[in-house]
């Protein structure tokens, strides 16, 4: 059973609440997998499920972020708790997404963890990696500002800043 799997799209079926994971195996043919998802509470974190399905369905689950699956179980949890397919994609997509100007210094220990874990999937994804094709080595950019800003902490008024430093 060394046959490599490489996974195409993952979905969800709303009942009974399961996964569908689409795939192609090694000869190129496209299959497809039903998970069901046992034990999901629609109030409750869906991490646990997450772990779980991962350790049960290994083989099929192993290439597919963690991240996607949560965001998948996320749209069953809303589906449970009474709202359409549409709307719960709509709702768990805006919760997914990283708002540059939210401040993250006031959300909670868990909603900052999603969140970083969100950035770092979107930097996995948009990373240049040795033997990409657009990977250029010790590539520089100059970044010209026109608008010199003032700091003001550090340029002394009045004396030198090795005066400040020694008084």
């Amino acid at each position: 059973m060394g046959e490599e799997l490489i996974p195409i799209k993952l979905g969800v079926l709303a009942q009974p609440p399961a996964l569908t994971l689409v795939y192609r195996n090694n000869t190129g043919k496209e299959r497809q997998r039903t998970m069901p998802v046992r034990f999901l509470n629609k109030f409750g974190s869906v991490n646990t499920v997450v772990t779980e399905l991962k350790k049960r369905h290994n083989r099929h689950l192993e290439k597919v972020s963690e991240l996607k699956v949560e965001k998948m179980l996320r749209i069953l949890q809303e589906v449970q708790k009474g709202q359409t397919i549409d709307e719960a994609v709509v709702a768990v997509t805006k919760e997914y997404e990283v708002d540059p100007d939210q401040d993250l210094n006031k959300v909670s220990e868990e909603e900052l963890a999603k969140k970083k874990k969100i950035m770092e999937n979107s930097f996995e994804k948009n990373q240049v990696k040795p033997g990409d094709p657009d990977y250029k080595y010790d590539k520089q950019v100059d970044f010209s500002c026109d608008d010199k800003a003032e700091a003001g902490w550090d340029s002394p008024e009045g004396g030198s800043q090795e005066d400040d430093f020694w008084s």
